[in-house]
């Protein structure tokens, strides 16, 4: 099983993996830079399919690794990772990322989209993405997809919204309650506060 990297400049987890120098980064270390693109980036052998009991201990471990947690509040519903459907995408070895969904009304609520360091930026959550959007369009009650990130998560709002999603709702103070006020510091040294909303219409 893959071990978990730590940052560079601290004991924190690595969420991020720097593509020029190839240091493993935690949130508050990392940073945004213009940058063109660095050569075609290899997709790798992965395969896409819908997670089983024998992959909770997995999903679990993946959920602490991001979140610290296993519980997520989205849209005002507590989702238990472990009781909820994914999809996985899974090298040779075992699973590299998920996509953790529940039906919610006439929506599909992505709870959690994540993949490990390692395998960043080689289109492993395109494909996920993509998964589940083909799932919601076979649902004929299905009418949107709904996501709902942190006001720090710019990486993720980049990359919903080149899939078409736009922004329906910022719900101030939101992650803070969430978290019986104590203030965190994510991505880039930004304070998460806020509940970000997005959608795409089918």
């Amino acid at each position: 099983m893959e071990t978990m990297k730590t940052c560079a400049y601290c004991d924190n987890a690595a969420i991020y993996r720097d593509r020029e120098s190839g240091c493993w980064l935690c949130l508050p270390h990392a940073r945004f830079e213009i940058a063109g693109p660095r050569g075609k980036i290899p997709h790798p052998p992965v395969t896409i399919r819908p997670a089983t009991e024998i992959d909770q201990a997995r999903l679990l471990e993946l959920a602490n690794y991001f979140w610290h947690e296993t519980e997520i509040e989205c849209f005002d519903h507590v989702y238990q990772v472990a009781e909820i459907p994914a999809y996985v995408a899974c090298d040779e070895h075992e699973i590299v990322g998920v996509a953790s969904y529940a039906r919610q009304g006439d929506a599909i609520n992505i709870v959690a989209l994540h993949v490990a360091p390692r395998w960043q930026g080689r289109g492993v959550a395109s494909v996920l993405l993509c998964t589940l959007i083909d799932t919601a369009r076979r649902e004929d009650d299905v009418k949107q997809i709904v996501v709902a990130t942190s006001n720090d998560n710019l990486l993720a709002l980049g990359f919903y919204q080149r899939f078409g999603f736009v922004i329906t709702g910022i719900l101030p103070g939101r992650v803070l309650e969430q978290h019986g006020g104590v203030e965190m510091i994510g991505f880039a040294g930004i304070p998460v506060r806020d509940e970000i909303q997005l959608a795409l219409r089918l």
